[in-house]
């Protein structure tokens, strides 16, 4: 299984970075995990738009969704005439959607396959959800295939519930967005500290700091989960690739 970075900037988009969204493949399926402003453009450094296979969206907070919208247009109006299948895209909510793209569901299905957000097979993952502490409803997940599995928080505040859930994953992707010598609102998000506890208590393999936003310094972030996970830690970035086996 292989996870690649297309965006990962926090709450809105960095110079050089999309927001969050996140390319899972095993076997020559492509899951996409969120699609945040900006993602769409940057998902093309990586492959068609249409070669896409399945969407999941953690939760309908514009930087881990918004392009959705766009890449209704995108995969059915190539002028080279391949238009792919429906695609299976699961998400909390479609109402926003319909909205924002100007189609109900009937109009919609011939691009989109909407699905509720359930536990499952998507591919040849097998991907589970929980609920997070944040303002809207939102699902952390584990997606597995065989005996390597993947965490990625989505957006959350602490929550005893998450270790558990996480427990044993050969990597926690996990938000970082608040510094940990402020103060943040409550019930929003986690610090690279909190972080790196998570990761710690989940017994994770490793750990992959995300959803820093641009007016942060990420080496801050950085420095902070190190003195704290007892593991390997990484930044996210644009590209950055990792695959387990």
């Amino acid at each position: 299984m292989r996870w690649t970075v297309i965006g990962c900037s926090g709450s809105f988009p960095g110079p050089a970075n999309a927001c969050s969204s996140y390319l899972v493949e095993h076997d020559g399926f492509r899951l996409l995990i969120d699609i945040g402003n900006g993602a769409l453009g940057a998902l093309q450094n990586f492959c068609d738009p249409r070669d896409v296979d399945a969407v999941v969206v953690s939760h309908l907070h514009g930087d881990h969704w918004l392009d959705l919208v766009p890449l209704a247009y995108a995969r059915p109006h190539h002028p080279d005439g391949r238009v792919p299948p429906s695609l299976p895209v699961l998400l909390p909510d479609p109402q926003p959607l319909y909205v924002l793209t100007g189609k109900d569901a009937a109009a919609l299905r011939p691009v989109f396959d909407v699905r509720p957000i359930v536990d499952g097979e998507v591919g040849p993952f097998s991907v589970t959800f929980i609920p997070t502490v944040h303002p809207v409803n939102t699902y952390a997940m584990r997606i597995r295939v065989g005996g390597i599995s993947i965490g990625y928080t989505a957006d959350t505040a602490w929550s005893d519930r998450l270790a558990p859930f996480f427990s044993g994953v050969d990597l926690l992707v996990a938000e970082a967005t608040f510094p940990a010598r402020e103060n943040g609102p409550p019930g929003l998000h986690l610090t690279a500290v909190e972080a790196a506890e998570l990761a710690n208590r989940s017994g994770a393999g490793r750990l992959l700091l995300t959803h820093i936003p641009p007016w942060l310094d990420p080496q801050v972030q950085y420095a902070d989960a190190v003195a704290t996970f007892t593991g390997r830690v990484d930044l996210a970035r644009p590209g950055w690739s990792v695959r387990l086996d």
